[in-house]
């Protein structure tokens, strides 16, 4: 995908971070409020850090686990612990020795996209459903998920199943977004019951 110079592009340059899509998750905070001081976060398709970074801004003591196939991420902060991979390889007891359990799980992970609308949401759904997946074995009773997912036929069948295991779930289309994006953002908060 060619990159727009537009608005959000050139704040990221101004404000020192890699790509536009820290405003998304900043948007998604400032509605939901889910990042909190002395948390643990896993940020999951963490390259190139923007999201760590603006997070790592807010947790004060708390810390943040990166996954991401890509290792080119440059963030040298104590708090921060990046693990190169592929979430579909990775076993969630991996995760674990790192971090026991999170409080909060990101993904602004995207898979490479073909120009099929059909088939890149469905290879978005997979991402997000592998995203849960994870979240099943090492995210805290009372923990929230966000994921971006592109916009498809199954989404809305995956979004309903969720909401047996979280007291909420919301589908969300930040500003920042570019309006011909078929990107969507995951939201589900508080899970209940014991992990």
């Amino acid at each position: 995908m060619r990159k727009i110079k537009d608005y959000y592009f050139k704040k990221a340059k101004q404000d020192k971070y890699p790509a536009r899509s820290v405003y998304k998750l900043e948007e998604i905070d400032n509605k939901c409020r889910l990042i909190k001081k002395d948390i643990k976060i896993l940020d999951i398709g963490c390259s190139p850090g923007s999201w760590s970074q603006f997070m790592l801004k807010k947790i004060g003591r708390g810390s943040i686990l990166g996954i991401d196939i890509n290792n080119s991420i440059r963030i040298e902060d104590t708090r921060f612990t990046f693990m190169p991979g592929n979430i579909f390889d990775i076993e969630s007891a991996r995760i674990q020795k790192y971090i026991q359990a999170f409080d909060l799980i990101t993904s602004d992970a995207a898979p490479n996209t073909t120009g099929d609308s059909f088939i890149d949401s469905q290879k978005s759904l997979n991402i997000v459903k592998r995203v849960f997946q994870i979240a099943r074995d090492t995210l805290k009773p009372g923990g929230s998920v966000v994921a971006k997912v592109f916009q498809g036929e199954d989404l809305k069948a995956f979004v309903d199943g969720l909401k047996e295991d979280f007291s909420r779930v919301i589908l969300f289309k930040p500003k920042s977004s570019r309006k011909e994006s078929r990107e969507i953002f995951l939201i589900a908060i508080t899970r209940r019951g014991e992990r």
